[in-house]
This record gives C-alpha cells, structure tokens and sequence, in this order.
C-alpha cells in the first residue's frame, strides 16, 4: 500500500523535471526577440546635443526642422483635448522619433549612439 503514494511522487516529480528544461528552453528563445525599445525624448535631447557633429546637411537640418514643427502643433493639439492621452502622446512621441531617425543615414546613426555613449541604442524601427 505505501508502494502506490511513493510510485505516484516518484512519477509526479520525473514528470515536472522533464517539463522544467523545455520550459527554460522556450523562454530563452523569446529573450532573443526582445526588441530595442528607447526613450524618444532622449533621441531630440541627443540631436540637438549633437547636431553639430553629426554633419548634418542643410537638406537634412530643414528636414528635421519641419518634423519638430510638424509634431509640436499635434502635440500642442494633443494637450488642447480633455481626458486621458498618455497611450496617445506616447505613440506621438515615438512616430516622432521614427520620423527623425529616417532622415539621419546609417553612419549619423552610428555615430549618435557613440557620442551618446550607448551601443546600438538607437535604431530606425522598420
């Protein structure tokens, strides 16, 4: 009588070790994907930090210059309206940063993230 408890443990516990290595397998798959997230207004404080040495050229400053106007009137707009906006400004200020990392090149990019001091911190979001 006391064999059939300790064969149902026994079982029980052979049962939840083989489930616990493909569980930890599972998860190490997802961290892979983790995606890159920043800080928007970390990327406009380090452009206009950094503008000057990032060789920016007139095209590209006007360019800039236009997405900051554009965004601030929607953000002007955005503060103008009542109740909860906090979804809304967030997804403003990252359609924002997407809008300004698209007209720096490759190698502006790289080199804000060196004068940043952060390795691949900011990345154009396809």
């Amino acid at each position: 009588m006391k064999k059939n408890p300790l064969l149902f443990f026994v079982t029980l516990c052979l049962l939840a070790g083989s489930l616990c290595p493909a569980l930890a397998q599972s998860r190490k798959g997802e961290d892979d994907e983790i995606k890159v997230e920043f800080n928007e207004r970390q990327l406009e404080k380090h452009l206009t930090q950094y503008g000057d040495q990032l060789d920016l050229s007139r095209r590209q400053g006007r360019k800039i210059a236009r997405i900051e106007k554009k965004y601030d009137k929607k953000e002007s707009k955005l503060a103008d309206e009542k109740g909860l906006k906090l979804g809304r400004k967030r997804a403003l200020q990252k359609e924002k940063a997407e809008a300004l990392l698209s007209v720096l090149t490759d190698g502006q990019i790289e080199r804000l993230n060196q004068l940043a001091g952060k390795k691949g911190f900011f990345r154009r979001i396809i």
